[in-house]
């Protein structure tokens, strides 16, 4: 029986990180996050910091295609 939380993976930007991607491998996909954590704190591989190249914050809700830093990957 698995007792973990099931996750809910969705298409992010290819750079948003946070600490579960390193510490639980269902977690462990760039260019996807799972973003049903009230707690978590997402953060932009390209800045390391809470905010993107661009000064907006880096969130799975405000990392979109509209931003000029996104990237979909490959």
């Amino acid at each position: 029986m698995n007792d973990e939380p099931p996750i809910k993976l969705k298409v992010s930007c290819l750079h948003i990180r946070h600490k579960m991607m390193f510490c639980d491998e269902r977690h462990a996909v760039f260019g996807m996050v799972d973003d049903s954590s009230d707690t978590r704190v997402f953060y932009c591989a390209k800045t390391q910091d809470a905010l993107g190249p661009d000064d907006a914050p880096a969130t799975p809700a405000e990392c979109t295609p509209t931003r000029a830093c996104y990237d979909a990957g490959a």
